[in-house]
């Protein structure tokens, strides 16, 4: 079964330099399409109709419910999602990502979202693992480090950080975007200078299941907030902003390559030719349930119809995502179940030598013996800690079937 992308528009209000400019006008939302207007006459010139447009005056929490719930959700039964921003310099993409002190964005809000589900989901335990990292001149950096990255993993990318509580997870994404590049432009007073990409990789499993004999679910879910495609002229960059602006460039020019060749329906797709494309290469045409927010400026013409243009091609790409369970070891929430019964049987072994040995030796062997104790049940306490679960009390299913069974009476045997 394929899903289409999903794709969104949004416009954002007018800011302090284009009204002391005294820009026109040129784009309005009406519903779900974008109208491009003639400022002088007033008159519409095209329309585009998408999955949703929002106004000048939707709130992030609006977008969020509306687009990236649902990927969250999908995201916690498994299925691999991803929601990126994608517009020119200074059309609102870091706003909507990351938001502001005041306002949160997506990532933030899907963070709360996570923690607050699976406070509601007492029969699941879950493994949730964070990496952060940017793409600046076609290097990737891992923000939680600061260092470079030198291969692209299949399974993640950059310090995995294992969190319980979502304010630490909101802790980490503070710090990590302390250390992405930014710069000043004539557009942007803190212009992004990379696309950062936050991660998360979700394992769940039945709750009750300490065996791990039922299959686990992993999916990852990424979270992209992109550079803004630049105009030199407009930006008034020089040195190494230009040359940032440059690379930028050349990274949006090879996404959208690879857009316009899955819309065509080619079969060759370059995802090769760039960091980014490379690592959006699975949320793109492939198993993912896919998001794009296209941010648009109402004061801007040709820029915003490049975007526009970029949104029209991104919604006929045709996903196909599938829940992706594993049953064999190679899910981290499963040797961790593993590692924990196999330390609890050699927990059981050494207390039974105690038991065994106890009038045979000298009271030095059992101080050692207890020690091995400790350090064995310190051991299943840190793995246990990785693990979220819901407060709420688990319900055994083998419990719930036996209230389910009518109770009968036989006579004794004669």
């Amino acid at each position: 079964m394929s899903d289409n992308i999903v794709v969104a528009l949004r416009l954002r209000p007018f800011i302090s330099r284009e009204l002391n400019e005294e820009n026109e006008k040129y784009w309005e939302a009406q519903e779900n399409t974008i109208v491009q207007y003639e400022p002088t006459t007033k008159k519409p010139i095209n329309s585009f109709a998408f999955d949703e447009v929002f106004d000048v005056n939707i709130t992030n929490e609006k977008i969020y419910n509306d687009l990236a719930h649902p990927i969250v959700q999908s995201g916690l039964a498994g299925f691999n999602g991803t929601i990126f921003a994608y517009g020119q310099t200074s059309s609102g993409k870091t706003y909507t990502m990351t938001g502001t002190s005041s306002t949160l964005g997506i990532i933030p809000l899907a963070i709360q979202n996570i923690f607050n589900s699976i406070e509601n989901m007492p029969d699941r335990e879950f493994l949730l693992r964070a990496s952060y990292m940017e793409i600046y001149q076609e290097n990737i950096y891992d923000l939680l480090t600061g260092e470079k990255i030198s291969t692209i993993r299949e399974d993640s990318h950059g310090q995995d950080y294992g969190p319980r509580y979502k304010r630490s997870l909101l802790a980490v994404m503070s710090d990590g975007d302390k250390r992405r590049k930014v710069g000043e432009t004539n557009m942007n007073e803190r212009s992004s200078r990379s696309h950062s990409i936050f991660r998360l990789i979700i394992e769940s499993k039945e709750r009750g299941d300490k065996d791990c004999q039922g299959a686990i679910t992993v999916s990852h879910l990424n979270l992209v907030d992109l550079a803004g495609s630049e105009n030199a002229s407009q930006t008034g960059a020089v040195g190494e902003r230009l040359r940032e602006g440059g690379s930028i460039n050349r990274s949006l020019f090879m996404l959208g390559r690879v857009i316009s060749q899955l819309s065509e329906g080619e079969q060759h797709i370059n995802f090769r030719d760039s960091k980014l494309t490379r690592i959006l290469q699975n949320s793109l045409g492939g198993n993912a349930k896919t998001v794009i927010i296209c941010t648009v400026t109402p004061a801007n013409k040709e820029q915003t119809l490049s975007t526009v243009r970029f949104a029209c091609r991104a919604k006929n790409i045709k996903n196909k995502p599938i829940i992706n369970e594993v049953v064999s070891d190679a899910a981290l929430l499963k040797r961790y179940a593993l590692e924990i019964k196999r330390l609890r049987q050699a927990l059981e072994n050494e207390r039974n030598t105690d038991k065994a040995q106890e009038m045979e030796q000298v009271k030095e062997k059992l101080d050692e013996q207890e020690k091995q104790n400790m350090e064995l049940n310190g051991k299943i306490i840190a793995l246990k800690e990785k693990l979220v679960v819901s407060s709420h009390p688990h319900v055994s299913s083998n419990a719930v079937d036996l209230k389910k069974r009518r109770m009968t009476w036989a006579a004794p045997l004669l």
